[in-house]
């Protein structure tokens, strides 16, 4: 009777586990499909599972037909590029400068530390939309001149996750024994070999989660990229938003750019996900 209860446990367990599966992959397949749709396919009542793929929209995303029967280059593949680059090295620079800041924040008594650590974590409570203005008025004012420009996005891209990063970094180095810097001084290390040599391999862990949560939010990041990029350094989901073809919308178009937008993410996801879930709990996880 006991094997019997376990069983239908197990069973409604996998049960549950396949629905939620189900829900969050759904989107991703559905995109998917509709990226190979033509028009006609994508708008059909009901919705046809089964058609003739094309490749019509990725053609799309990359070259433009004009009037005139030819063709020239979207802008698509430098938004892409320009996602790549400005994401990656406002990343970069959020995890250095936020694992530094951490240990800072773990290690040292200074004045002021509890106010600095509840400013660096209400940088990611404030509304975008809310510091949008005087961001975009300091970056285009004639002394910076960084609006539009990929140093303009990446120090943007940076500001923007100092504060997570920070925060998850110093609950890493919180779970680590101060004994074990100790021990590297008494040894002849400096603080900063101490750090570099024995306290960082401990969290890469903990950086490759955060490293993960900066990403994705730069990647996906539209308010900013929207209004302080507008033509040489802009991204890829405010180009998608403007996915214009000769009727309006292109949905395909859409699709298409959205799952080029997603995919990286994804991959990513899968890569780090045990740090992610570590990351998520502020390195408590990585302490047992």
């Amino acid at each position: 009777m006991e094997r019997r209860s376990t069983t239908v446990r197990r069973v409604v367990f996998v049960f549950l586990i396949v629905i939620v599966v189900s829900f969050a992959v759904f989107p991703l397949i559905w995109l998917f499909l509709t990226s190979l749709k033509n028009r006609i396919d994508i708008f059909a009542i009901p919705p046809r599972v089964i058609f003739k793929p094309t490749f019509g929209p990725y053609k799309r995303l990359f070259i433009k037909y004009l009037l005139s029967g030819e063709t020239t280059a979207t802008d698509f593949l430098p938004c892409l590029w320009n996602s790549v680059i400005e994401a990656g090295l406002g990343t970069m620079g959020a995890v250095i400068l936020g694992t530094m800041a951490g240990y800072a924040a773990s290690r040292f008594d200074f004045f002021g530390k509890g106010d600095f650590m509840f400013f660096a974590l209400s940088t990611r409570m404030l509304p975008p939309v809310a510091v949008l203005v005087p961001i975009y008025m300091m970056f285009s004012s004639k002394w910076l001149r960084l609006a539009d420009t990929r140093p303009g996005m990446i120090l943007l891209y940076i500001l923007i996750n100092l504060g997570l990063a920070t925060w998850i970094m110093k609950g890493f180095f919180d779970g680590i024994p101060r004994q074990y810097e100790e021990a590297a001084l008494v040894d002849g290390y400096t603080r900063f070999q101490a750090f570099r040599k024995i306290i960082l391999p401990l969290v890469k862990s903990g950086v490759a989660a955060t490293a993960g949560f900066c990403f994705i939010f730069a990647w996906n990041e539209f308010t900013f990229a929207s209004i302080v990029s507008t033509r040489y350094a802009k991204t890829l989901p405010p180009r998608i938003a403007a996915a214009l073809g000769p009727a309006g919308l292109d949905w395909g178009m859409v699709a298409a750019a959205g799952f080029i937008l997603i995919a990286p993410v994804v991959v990513l996801f899968i890569y780090i996900r045990k740090y992610l879930l570590i990351g998520m709990t502020f390195g408590v996880l990585g302490r047992k």
